[in-house]
């Protein structure tokens, strides 16, 4: 009998999965196809050198919003499910609150430091700031997303999203068809009051919010969330340096080229896993269970099939992405094969980083560790790479880089699983006294 409960739960779960995934994908991808319609306005309105720019600020915004979200996405997923409903209107209030704070830091020591940064070549003063507010932006739009998908409000976050990207791009075609304003500052600045549509429309579907600052929570909150940060961070830095590397050692049009096959590929494989894929997947593992051993199992039977289907769907967004933007960018196919393999592998990672979130504290310290004994290393082969051998040796080094960190977070998510439960720690606020006074 047990048995028979057992697979029916799982079949409804998985039923769940695939009902709330297309629920999901068919809202999120009606924004992402707006996008994608922006990022080929961009790319036919602009020079190959003003893309290397605009690349350049998304690039730098998903550094910035980094130490703005403070990894708290992944504290809410873990936090929010085991708490009752008095307490999830305070532990959004306070996390409210304590995002506003960093964000007023951000603006500050980012403005004080312009001189600074913009000693990067291909950087303006304005490109950095509206960096800065597309940091913002983003961030404001990652936590109310982490608060609609842990109550699997599925079809409000899709609507709030059609409705920030349809606002985008009406305010890129009065740009350019009315105004004629053809400037990377411009199209940067729509997707920035996009995303605070998002954010607005979100606010309104979420309800009230009881904004109350407690340091209890912020200890737990931020507490785990710092190694999620760290290791984002990390995650981001390598990502993002072969880019910097190439601006600043090669000339503008490289930078270009090599931008647009690396930034907006990733771009996009990340709004698809994280927007899509891991924003209904967490949900309904922690809030429906499931077995983990199980289920890391099955996927390691199939890491090749996955592999495959991973690189040959990149290859052909980013050859259709390229033949899009027009001649004056080249299709060079072991430029693609390499990025899309690199991407594959990037795929598994995030799968079993993902996956970490479940196992709280020590699931944290294990996303961080990985990353941080191997960071070293890995920035050494991108320099090197990048120096020796210019946009051949970013593409290859992005690829090895991806590689090893799949195969050693693979690995080392096994063993924790095979060592079961222990150092794992409950951060439930309903069972805790002390935080519930």
């Amino acid at each position: 009998m047990n048995k028979k409960v057992s697979s029916r739960s799982k079949a409804s779960t998985l039923v769940l999965f695939v009902k709330n995934f297309c629920l999901l994908f068919a809202f999120r991808g009606v924004s992402v196809l707006t996008n994608f319609v922006v990022t080929i306005l961009a790319g036919r309105s602009l020079t190959v050198e003003q893309m290397g720019e605009y690349n350049l600020v998304f690039s730098l915004s998903n550094v910035l919003v980094i130490p703005l979200v403070m990894g708290c996405n992944n504290s809410l997923l873990k936090v929010l499910p085991e708490s009752s409903s008095k307490d999830k209107k305070e532990i959004m209030g306070t996390v409210f609150i304590g995002n506003i704070v960093l964000c007023l830091v951000l603006s500050a020591v980012g403005y004080a430091v312009t001189p600074l940064v913009c000693r990067i070549p291909n950087l303006s003063p304005n490109s950095w700031y509206i960096s800065i507010a597309l940091a913002i932006a983003t961030n404001s739009c990652i936590m109310i997303d982490t608060i609609l998908k842990v109550d699997e409000r599925f079809i409000k976050l899709g609507v709030a999203k059609i409705i920030g990207s349809v606002f985008m791009l009406a305010g890129y075609l009065i740009s350019i068809g009315v105004f004629h304003r053809i400037s990377i500052c411009s199209f940067i600045l729509w997707n920035v009051l996009g995303q605070v549509v998002v954010l607005l429309v979100s606010l309104y579907k979420l309800g009230a919010v009881k904004f109350v600052f407690r340091k209890d929570l912020i200890k737990i909150i931020y507490g785990v969330g710092a190694f999620y940060m760290l290791s984002w961070l990390l995650t981001t830095g390598l990502n993002t340096a072969d880019i910097c590397i190439i601006s600043a050692l090669r000339p503008k049009y490289e930078s270009g080229i090599f931008n647009t096959y690396q930034s907006n590929i990733r771009t996009y494989f990340t709004v698809f896993y994280n927007d899509i894929f891991a924003a209904v997947m967490l949900p309904v593992l922690i809030n429906h269970g499931t077995d983990l051993k199980g289920l890391v199992s099955k996927v390691m039977k199939f890491i090749p099939v996955i592999f495959l289907v991973l690189s040959g769907g990149t290859a052909v967004l980013l050859a259709l992405l390229l033949f899009a933007y027009g001649e004056q960018y080249p299709i060079i196919w072991s430029y693609i094969l390499l990025e899309s393999a690199g991407i594959a592998f990037q795929g598994l990672y995030y799968f079993f980083n993902s996956l970490l979130v479940l196992e709280g504290e020590a699931g944290a310290k294990t996303s961080f560790a990985v990353l941080a004994k191997s960071f070293a290393v890995l920035l050494i082969i991108t320099f090197v790479g990048t120096k020796l051998f210019g946009l051949m040796g970013g593409f290859v080094s992005f690829t090895v880089n991806q590689a090893i960190l799949a195969s050693i977070l693979i690995l080392r998510y096994w063993k924790m699983l095979q060592g079961g439960e222990e150092g794992q720690k409950d951060y439930s606020l309903k069972e805790n006294k002390s935080y519930c006074s």
